[in-house]
């Protein structure tokens, strides 16, 4: 008598957890690029000069960097979902701060309160997707990278011709504050789940105290920063770069909306990507190649100029999404944290080297700062060139060399 063979059991997703770590990326991204667009606002209302308002832009960004490393260590040690809550309600009372002093002292307050929030977030949710889908974690970090660049797109969409006309005698207050009901939302959502409502993955003898830095996280590390330095470089410099070729300030801020779609397309793209390449190696060199390539045509050949910077949101958006799926992919469960914290910090970094050095380099000679993002494309793909090319297979089996 013949016995059948006892049917695969797919792993059940958490559809609410997931939906709520969606709506968590989402909150990490919709005050902190609120910042940009409301910018003009904040300097008349607040009489601040371009100095002082450049503090305030960078100082979010510089705590991420900073508190990133740190995040990842409290997430490996007390668990993603703590950290994750006591992140958003930092960020749910940062956002609720100008409602009660719209000074520049409550200004200050509200962009350090968005860099700690979102610093201590951002690691968990790499932590998250390594728990959610252990065989798999691509997915759900492509799932919450998405969130990052809808996140991005909407609040620089929504914020001044949306929420500020709407927000009436609350000016730039009202939408932060708008924001910050999503924030709220999601700090709710997340207090009310379970504990134990992430899937068990196996348990590996290694040592907790150190973290050891994987044959392959240092290349993937840089090429990590080069593309947070080329996108932020671009989505401060692009419309500008446009109004100096004669393009009109409304036409040039068309280019910038089609890049975060490419954005968009790119990051949902990675998981089939990572596929198709048997790794990290052949996507992280052939996206930098092809970004390269787009920025060349966008110097060269303006006429495609919706085309350049799609590819340029998409290339970008593939070596972010798969920088972000690397600590969960290569290394054990309870190193995610730490790991995914020190890529944030030195993302970060890119991000806030990019854009300066673009305006450091641009008065030298016409489009030399398009030529200095070119170079960072390339070293991007000269990084991936050290990426072994089995790296991904490495985690799946569980072995660290």
């Amino acid at each position: 008598m013949s016995t059948r063979p006892a049917p695969i059991q797919r792993p059940r997703l958490p559809y609410v957890a997931l939906g709520l770590l969606w709506l968590a990326a989402l909150d990490c991204r919709t005050p902190l690029v609120a910042i940009g667009p409301l910018l003009p606002v904040l300097m008349i209302k607040l009489h601040l000069d371009s100095l002082v308002a450049s503090t305030a832009t960078a100082i979010p960004l510089l705590l991420i960097a900073l508190i990133s490393i740190p995040a990842g260590y409290l997430a490996d040690r007390h668990g993603p979902r703590v950290i994750l809550v006591i992140a958003l309600g930092i960020l749910t009372i940062s956002c609720a701060v100008p409602l009660i002093s719209g000074s520049i002292a409550g200004l200050f307050t509200f962009v350090s309160g968005t860099g700690i929030g979102i610093g201590l977030a951002q690691p968990t949710l790499a932590k998250m997707a390594r728990h959610f889908l252990p065989s798999a974690p691509t997915l759900p970090t492509a799932l919450y990278a998405n969130a990052l660049v809808v996140g991005g797109m909407v609040s620089s969409l929504l914020s001044t011709p949306v929420f500020l006309p709407l927000a009436g005698v609350w000016s730039w207050r009202g939408v932060i504050a708008d924001w910050g009901v999503l924030v709220l939302l999601a700090t709710i959502g997340w207090s009310l789940q379970k504990r134990d409502m992430t899937v068990p993955t196996p348990h590996y003898e290694a040592s907790r105290a150190g973290l050891p830095l994987l044959p392959g996280f240092i290349p993937i590390a840089l090429a990590f920063a080069g593309q947070g330095a080329v996108f932020y470089a671009f989505v401060t410099w692009l419309p500008q770069f446009f109004v100096r070729a004669g393009w009109s300030i409304s036409s040039a801020a068309i280019p910038l909306a089609v890049l975060s779609l490419g954005s968009i397309c790119g990051g949902l793209s990675a998981p089939w990507v990572l596929r198709i390449g048997h790794g990290f190696r052949k996507p992280v060199i052939g996206s930098a190649l092809l970004l390269a390539l787009s920025i060349l045509g966008l110097t060269q050949v303006m006429v495609f100029a919706y085309l350049w910077a799609w590819v340029i949101g998409a290339t970008t958006a593939v070596v972010f999404t798969l920088g972000l799926a690397a600590p969960p992919e290569i290394t054990f469960s309870h190193n995610v944290g730490r790991l995914s914290g020190l890529l944030l910090a030195i993302g970060y970094i890119g991000a806030v080297i990019g854009p300066i050095g673009y305006g450091l380099v641009q008065p030298l000679a016409p489009n030399a700062s398009m030529f200095y993002l070119i170079g960072l494309s390339l070293a991007i793909a000269i990084a991936g060139f050290f990426i072994p090319s089995n790296l991904r297979y490495q985690s799946q089996h569980g072995t660290r060399t």
